[in-house]
């Protein structure tokens, strides 16, 4: 059954079930599931910690069915949105995008003279946010490692983004264990093209809701192939003026007496993030791209994630859930009259300091 996103624009979308279409789908089980300790849980607003609920409050966490699906001569845009030459949205690509990127890019498409055809077979490893290097490496590279399912010849789409991130992609692909002749395609955000055959990979993850195991066990294959640099505590510090803590040199300094060792991720090789935190059994840092190192940490470490009051995100929650690691956040007001979730945050470093002691960090 076809259903409108939003009727004005006349925007329809469709289940790539419904029309035609190569399918395979791998059954998923259900995963235990732990709610994190969280510090200045009375801070975060109700309707934020209401979109939480679900991944925070339930002991287990049901299976999703992995759909492996191979479409025929259709149209990609828009951070790996896809729709047919219909301009129908197919339903399963549309991961975070609002109804007016969907709407601009369906209008683009149709307003597009010559769109260029790319001939052979292609695996999409392109979402919704895709230029963070938590969303690739969670959600979009571990697709990847369902080429085995497919009949050989597939090259992957990837993003073309920043030329920070673009490197990022690079070696981990690199990394990945995929052949070394494999064909590479990169896409920029405003680019359309279309494709003679495309197969897309759905139910690994639901940004907010739902992480499938396996989207940490491929990382965990990425840990392994990198040497660990011994340090045993972390602080992550953030290479962003998003979430920034005001009074960072004073954190910094203290943790130091515990034994920290303050990174910069941002200032590192994606082969030299995984080697810093490898043999890691205490992470702190801000929830942020830099926190998605904390699946290369030990099994059972302890994180603290500095996160602000009012931003909904179980991202790294179950990142931990999945690494069986001792999850806390420790909650914050921004120095923001609005409480904006970017807004910087000024930290209790003794409140800290207390549960690094009391957690044996």
């Amino acid at each position: 059954m076809i259903k409108s996103i939003d009727s004005q624009a006349g925007i329809e979308m469709v289940l790539a079930e419904e029309i035609e279409c190569n399918l395979i789908t791998l059954h998923n089980n259900s995963f235990t599931n732990k709610k994190p300790t969280i510090y200045n849980e009375h801070l975060i607003p109700e309707r934020i910690r209401r979109a939480m609920s679900t991944a925070w409050d339930s002991t287990e966490i049901l299976g999703r069915d992995i759909r492996i699906i191979e479409l025929h001569n259709f149209i990609v845009g828009e951070q790996g949105l896809v729709i047919d030459s219909n301009f129908r949205v197919i339903k399963e690509t549309i991961t975070q995008h609002s109804p007016t990127e969907i709407e601009g890019f369906v209008k683009r498409a149709k307003e597009a003279s010559d769109i260029e055809y790319v001939r052979g077979k292609f695996l999409n490893l392109r979402k919704r946010g895709e230029q963070n290097y938590g969303h690739w490496l969670i959600e979009c590279l571990p697709k990847i490692n369902y080429l085995k399912k497919l009949e050989d010849g597939f090259g992957v789409l990837v993003p073309n983004v920043s030329s920070q991130m673009n490197l990022v992609i690079d070696t981990s692909l690199r990394s990945s264990g995929a052949s070394q002749d494999l064909m590479i395609l990169k896409m920029g955000k405003n680019e359309i093209k279309r494709f003679e055959s495309l197969v897309i990979i759905d139910g690994l993850t639901h940004h907010g809701t739902y992480m499938a195991p396996q989207a940490v066990e491929f990382n965990n294959k990425l840990r392994d192939s990198v040497n660990g640099a011994g340090l045993k505590k972390v602080l992550l510090l953030r290479d962003s003026n998003n979430r920034r803590i005001s009074n960072i040199e004073h954190l910094t300094s203290t943790l130091r007496e515990f034994g920290f060792t303050a990174v910069n991720p941002g200032k590192l090789t994606f082969s030299e993030q995984i080697s810093v935190i490898k043999d890691a059994d205490s992470v702190i840092g801000v929830m942020g791209a830099e926190m998605t190192n904390i699946v290369y940490a030990n099994n059972c470490a302890n994180i603290l994630n500095i996160a602000p009051a009012s931003m909904p995100d179980t991202f790294f929650h179950f990142l931990s859930v999945h690494k069986n690691h001792s999850y806390n956040e420790f909650r914050c007001e921004t120095q923001s009259p609005d409480q904006d979730r970017n807004g910087s945050m000024q930290v209790d470093v003794e409140m800290i300091c207390d549960i690094v002691r009391d957690l044996a960090f």
